[in-house]
């Protein structure tokens, strides 16, 4: 029975933070009260059977959490606080039950982790295979948003993060190779982790311009801000790690491909303005960083060039096409 199994799901959900819902799960819609002073961030991402996720890659706790840290990462990349969500399901035929109560199990180690609660959602029969909407709303203070398109001219972008690992993971499922040196590879594929207290720390620092979340890889997060801010980037450095030559010599790939085009890392890629840049860069190390297995990563500046919709890497113009990573598995 669908009650039953809503009772359920109620049950794992149970115990999940409470700040701020006043009616949440079991009424017709939710009734939430934001904190005063902070403005709400909205957005929402998708899992689905062999876009996002193949089942012989993942179990269904991994996905769940997946399904909630890549709509964090949106909100950490704003600076925001995650603060409630919603899922919509689609049922396949003959679904297992277990399987979807695992993922509820994974939504709410999630929430728990990021500090957000499940207010609501929607159970309903899908024509093809399983299908995971959530949407998330985060809060933040007023007056504080890094648009994309506040990028300045004479900016330096960095990249906050371990870029290239989820890329080097999903080619480590497709391809069969395994081996414990590509395990943490393997892991950042399924379980993306939300850099949010840097995000909240990076979005209260003045230098700071404008963010992105680097989901869709870093040539189109750059892309993405060049377009919002009318300004050309020129690439002067690729983050290459050790980590991501080892991991790229067993694939067969060119590391800074990795790097380049991969997506599904969800770090964050910031603007730095130019006068205060020094200052930023030793608090990051000293303090931002301080025990963190994150890096960072300077990778050019926003300069004005023909137009928005070219990036320079050395001599080299790469025209922006609107394509950004490719997240269907085969």
């Amino acid at each position: 029975m669908e009650s039953d199994l809503i009772s359920e799901l109620s049950r794992i959900l149970a115990g999940l933070p409470v700040s701020g819902v006043l009616a949440g799960i079991g009424d017709d819609a939710a009734l939430l009260s934001p904190p005063p002073g902070r403005n709400i961030l909205v957005t929402t991402d998708s899992q689905r059977e062999n876009v996002h996720f193949r089942w012989d890659w993942t179990d269904p706790e991994s996905l769940g959490y997946r399904l909630v840290a890549v709509n964090v990462s949106d909100i950490a990349s704003k600076g925001g606080v995650p603060w409630s969500c919603v899922a919509a399901v689609g049922l396949p035929q003959n679904y297992d039950p277990a399987v979807l109560l695992g993922v509820y199990r994974g939504i709410a180690e999630a929430c728990r982790e990021y500090g957000c609660s499940m207010v609501g959602g929607d159970l309903s029969r899908d024509s093809g295979r399983w299908n995971f909407v959530l949407t998330l709303l985060g809060t933040i203070p007023d007056g504080i948003f890094p648009a994309r398109a506040s990028l300045s001219e004479g900016d330096a972008l960095y990249l906050l993060g371990r870029p290239g690992r989820a890329r080097a993971g999903y080619l480590s499922l497709l391809r069969g190779v395994g081996g414990e040196i590509l395990s943490p590879a393997r892991q950042a594929f399924r379980r993306p982790r939300a850099l949010l207290s840097a995000g909240q720390a990076l979005s209260l620092r003045p230098e700071i311009s404008a963010t992105i979340d680097s989901s869709d890889g870093l040539e189109r997060s750059l892309s993405e801000l060049s377009l919002a801010s009318g300004l050309s980037i020129r690439v002067e450095s690729l983050p290459v790690t050790d980590e991501i030559r080892s991991w790229s010599s067993l694939l067969g790939e060119d590391p800074e491909t990795l790097v380049w085009t991969g997506g599904e890392d969800y770090d964050i890629v910031f603007g730095v303005s130019g006068k205060r840049e020094e200052s930023f860069i030793r608090w990051v190390q000293s303090e931002l960083l301080s025990g963190s297995a994150e890096g960072i990563h300077y990778v050019g500046r926003a300069v004005k060039g023909n137009g928005p919709a070219s990036v320079y890497f050395g001599n080299q113009i790469k025209s922006i096409k609107g394509k950004g990573f490719d997240h269907t598995v085969p």
